[in-house]
C-alpha cells in the first residue's frame, strides 16, 4: 500500500512562501544592488502575487528587516558548517589558522557577503535600516568569533592572543574584500591573504617572524 503524502500545514506553506520572498530579496541585493531592490523586482524574482508579498511584508522596510535576519541565518549556517568541518580535518599548528582564514575569505568573496554589504552601505544613511542591522550583525560576528576561537584553542588552549588574531582576521579580510571592489587586482589580494596567514601564525607564536616575507620573492 502506497502511503499518502503528508499534507503541509498552513504554517508550513506560509513559511515556505516567506523564505521564497526573502531568497528573492537577497538575490536582488546581489544582482541589482540596494537601490534597485524594489518590491516590483522582488515580486518578479519570487514569482508570487503582490497581495502575498504585502501579506508577509506590508512595507519595504518590513521586507528589508526580515531580509537582514534571513541573510544572517544563511551566513551563519554556511560559515558554521565550514568551521565544524575544519575542526575535524585541519592539522594542528599553523594549519588550522590557514584553514580558518580560507573560510573567512570564501565568505567575504561570496554572494551572501555582497548582499550584506549592500545593506551595510545603505544603513549609513538609513537610520531605520541601521537599527535593524546592527544587532543582527553583532550576533553574526559574535557567534563566528566564538566558533573561530574555539577552533584555534584546540591546538593552543587558553592562549590570550586568539581573540585578537581572530578579530584582526575579520577586519583585514573585510577591508580587503571592500578595496577589491575598485582595485580588481586578484593577484595582489592573494599575496596579501598569504602574508596575513603568515602574520597570524607569527602573532600566535607558531612561526618565525623572519618568515613573514619570503626571501628573494617579489610578492607585491
Amino acid at each position: 500500500m502506497t502511503a499518502e503524502p503528508t499534507r503541509r500545514t498552513q504554517a508550513q506553506r506560509s513559511g515556505t512562501t516567506r523564505s521564497k520572498i526573502l531568497d528573492a530579496t537577497v538575490q536582488s541585493l546581489v544582482e541589482r544592488g540596494y537601490a534597485e531592490t524594489t518590491t516590483a523586482e522582488v515580486l518578479a524574482l519570487a514569482d508570487v502575487p503582490r497581495g502575498t508579498l504585502l501579506h508577509h511584508f506590508p512595507t519595504k522596510v518590513d521586507l528589508l528587516v526580515a531580509a537582514v535576519q534571513h541573510l544572517a541565518r544563511r551566513r551563519l549556517d554556511v560559515l558554521s558548517a565550514e568551521i565544524t568541518t575544519v575542526r575535524a580535518t585541519a592539522p594542528e599548528g599553523a594549519g588550522d589558522i590557514d584553514a580558518l582564514i580560507d573560510i573567512m575569505w570564501r565568505h567575504f568573496s561570496s554572494p551572501l557577503f555582497w548582499a550584506a554589504l549592500e545593506l551595510w552601505t545603505a544603513a549609513r544613511t538609513d537610520a531605520e535600516l541601521r537599527a535593524a542591522l546592527m544587532p543582527v550583525e553583532q550576533e553574526v560576528f559574535g557567534v563566528l568569533h566564538e566558533r573561530a576561537r574555539h577552533l584555534l584553542e584546540e591546538s593552543t588552549p587558553g592562549d590570550p592572543r586568539l581573540a585578537t588574531v581572530v578579530q584582526f582576521s575579520f577586519e583585514v579580510l573585510t577591508g580587503l574584500a571592500m578595496t577589491g571592489i575598485v582595485s580588481g587586482d586578484l593577484a595582489h589580494r592573494e599575496v596579501l591573504i598569504r602574508r596575513w596567514k603568515r602574520a597570524a601564525a607569527i602573532l600566535l607564536g607558531r612561526r618565525d617572524p623572519e618568515t613573514l616575507v619570503e626571501r628573494g620573492a617579489k610578492e607585491i
